[in-house]
């Protein structure tokens, strides 16, 4: 879990230093995971007398002590996935509750895996399963952890898509990670048919479980797929009969996409969390943090429909910049319509319109 204020983009942390970790997690076998201070069996030999709110005020504190973001809801979301309940407030209603030696001792190795040095693996993956609006993902690293904020950019899109009187609605997103965005927009709305694609085959693989899980299949098709700098999309391969699709040709009604968009030198600056477990190259926007922006533009230029949107999540820093090229290449026939904040009152989504 992160902090809201967190720049958000994608990661690929796939870096040696956590693969005993990522080990250990496959394994079930989470007690060789390296320690910053070895974990202290807290509840196993005190089993009957050990309750769910015992276990999150213990956990709490220590994770506190440890400097572990977020620690109360860090150690409720754990609790819930070991008692097999998928919302937190159904917590306060069960804290009185006792836990079998089973459960303490599941939810002892997922904690020693949060604590773990200096990997401090995110919670989404220690469950295995995220909520993102009104669905739930499974989530394996290095695949990019949705961020609550993101569900706003969905909001965007269903609200647009409620004015309109169409009986179907075209959607391609680019840069899909594990499908939330489709995934969530698909389930909201039966009109809606996306076209995800990713440049990560590992990212594809994970929104066709997703999908799947979802029972979305008929709405939501998964290319494994590259946007070049040139504005041009790649196709390195169709998935389950999506071999007819051109995406260099055809058009949408929406582009959407929350693409990498840190600038390289921020990077260095993000939390463990993120920099190790996460999809680094999905992340790194190169030096302006517009690496992949830049080209996201020209490609919606050809690829919407007149009156077509393109929804995306940028930098702070970046609405003005979009603002001035749209204005800069008028035959792109783009119009800057709007940018919206997050959470933190941060100009973070940038509505974009193809003129008609």
């Amino acid at each position: 879990m992160w902090c809201r204020n967190v720049l958000r983009t994608r990661i690929i942390g796939n870096k040696p230093a956590i693969l005993a970790c990522l080990q250990c997690l496959t394994n079930n076998n989470l007690n060789s995971v390296t320690l910053k201070h070895p974990v202290r069996r807290l509840f196993v030999s005190d089993a009957r007398e050990c309750t769910i709110g015992d276990v999150i005020d213990q956990w709490s504190r220590r994770f506190e002590s440890e400097g572990i973001p977020e620690p109360v809801e860090s150690i409720e979301h754990i609790v819930a996935h070991v008692i097999g309940t998928k919302k937190i407030v159904d917590i306060l209603n069960v804290r009185n509750d006792p836990l079998t030696a089973s459960q303490i001792e599941k939810l002892e190795s997922l904690c020693e895996c949060r604590l773990s040095s200096p990997c401090r693996m995110p919670v989404q993956y220690i469950i295995g399963e995220w909520d993102f609006r009104d669905i739930t993902v499974k989530l394996v690293p290095p695949i990019f952890i949705p961020r609550p904020e993101t569900e706003i950019l969905v909001d965007f899109v269903l609200k647009r898509l409620s004015s309109s009187q169409a009986d179907s609605c075209e959607i391609l997103e680019i840069g899909c990670g594990s499908g939330a965005i489709s995934l969530a927009l698909a389930h909201a709305c039966k009109r809606i048919k996306c076209t995800a694609i990713d440049a990560n085959p590992h990212a594809c693989d994970l929104t066709i479980i997703n999908r799947s899980n979802l029972d979305l299949t008929k709405q939501v098709t998964v290319i494994h797929a590259t946007l070049k700098s040139d504005a041009s999309i790649e196709v390195s391969s169709s998935l389950n009969g999506a071999d007819n699709v051109d995406l260099n040709s055809k058009l949408f009604d929406f582009v959407i996409s929350n693409p990498p968009y840190v600038p390289t030198k921020q990077i260095p600056e993000l939390q463990p969390e993120i920099r190790i477990y996460e999809d680094l190259r999905a992340l790194d926007g190169g030096d302006d943090g517009l690496k992949v922006i830049k080209p996201l533009l020209k490609y919606a230029a050809k690829a919407l429909k007149p009156g077509g949107r393109l929804f995306v999540e940028v930098d702070p820093t970046h609405p003005e910049y979009i603002q001035f090229f749209t204005n800069k290449y008028p035959d792109l026939k783009l119009y800057h319509e709007h940018t919206y904040k997050d959470f933190c009152n941060n100009d973070r989504f940038v509505e974009v319109v193809k003129v008609i």
